[in-house]
């Protein structure tokens, strides 16, 4: 009767076995195992990893919400309204899941500023890094639109009359501004289809793009490595 294979020889199996189809161990020790300057050792080159994590809280705990949070404005007291009070008030840790979005929303922005501030501190948006330095403005903006969009989901008087300032303002722009208003109210007035479309954007299009900018924005530090202090 043959022998049942230890598990080191069963880890072994199925990592040589995956490294057969795909790249698997040099993916690994390319993400994993890369030489980090000294300097890079002070507290502030931190900030970037911070980010990270933080937008790690968000996607994680956004989708724990996201199986509890109905997005229906329609009626009074509407859906949106009492599913986010059952999160608070009677799913099982739900208050610490939503206060640990909220709260990492926050600290995201302000370790956003932060980072940004450390690059153009240390010329690590000179060239050839200045592609990365673009990335990285977009990705604030996509943060910003991700508070935006996000401060309407509870459906409260608060988030209600913010937005609609926020509407207004982006009304009283010049040509696009009707457009524009048109667009983020998704009708005359602020309403259900509103909140449709900033949980649509909010849940789909923002994370999507956040994923995929921030994959472009490691594979650019791979590539120009750590930049030296000025």
């Amino acid at each position: 009767m043959a022998s049942i294979p230890r598990p080191g020889k069963v880890q072994a199996a199925v990592i040589d076995w995956f490294d057969r189809r795909f790249p698997l161990t040099d993916s690994v020790d390319e993400a994993m195992y890369q030489k980090v300057p000294n300097y890079a050792n002070a507290f502030y080159y931190c900030f970037g990893g911070m980010v990270f994590i933080l937008i790690a809280f968000q996607l994680i705990t956004g989708i724990f919400l996201s199986f509890y949070y109905v997005p229906d404005a329609a009626g009074s007291p509407a859906p949106s309204y009492t599913s986010v009070n059952a999160i608070m008030n009677t799913v099982y840790l739900g208050w610490l899941v939503r206060g640990v979005h909220f709260w990492s929303a926050n600290l995201l922005v302000v370790m956003i500023v932060l980072h940004m501030a450390r690059v153009f501190w240390t010329g690590s948006y000179r060239a050839p890094r200045e592609l990365n330095w673009m990335v990285g403005v977009i990705m604030l903006l996509i943060v910003l639109a991700f508070s935006l969009s996000g401060y309407l989901l509870p459906w409260d008087t608060k988030a209600y009359w913010a937005t609609s300032v926020t509407i207004k303002i982006a009304a009283a722009a010049p040509i696009l501004g009707p457009f524009l208003e048109s667009v983020l109210q998704g009708g005359p007035t602020l309403g259900p289809n509103t909140l449709q479309r900033f949980f649509t954007v909010h849940v789909f299009v923002l994370p999507a793009l956040i994923v995929l900018l921030m994959y472009v924005h490691f594979r650019l530090i791979r590539k120009h490595g750590i930049s030296e202090p000025l």
